[in-house]
């Protein structure tokens, strides 16, 4: 993830947050099947949209602690 689209991140609100943890956490689904049905090419994919939840769940929680 580039620094831009990290500081896009961070002005997002909590909802806002929480909508992209779904999408996030849905494409993560998806990925875990093709990995278990051997359909998975890009190993990297699966690993990328990990990270990115877990930078977006670090956002939504520093956003709940400063309220």
């Amino acid at each position: 993830m580039k620094n831009k689209e990290k500081q896009e991140l961070h002005q997002k609100t909590i909802v806002q947050l929480q909508k992209e943890i779904g999408k996030v956490e849905e494409k993560l689904a998806e990925l875990r099947l093709e990995l278990k049905a051997g359909k998975l090419k890009n190993f990297h994919q699966l690993m990328n949209q990990r990270h990115q939840l877990a930078f977006l769940k670090t956002i939504l929680r520093e956003k709940e602690l400063t309220k």
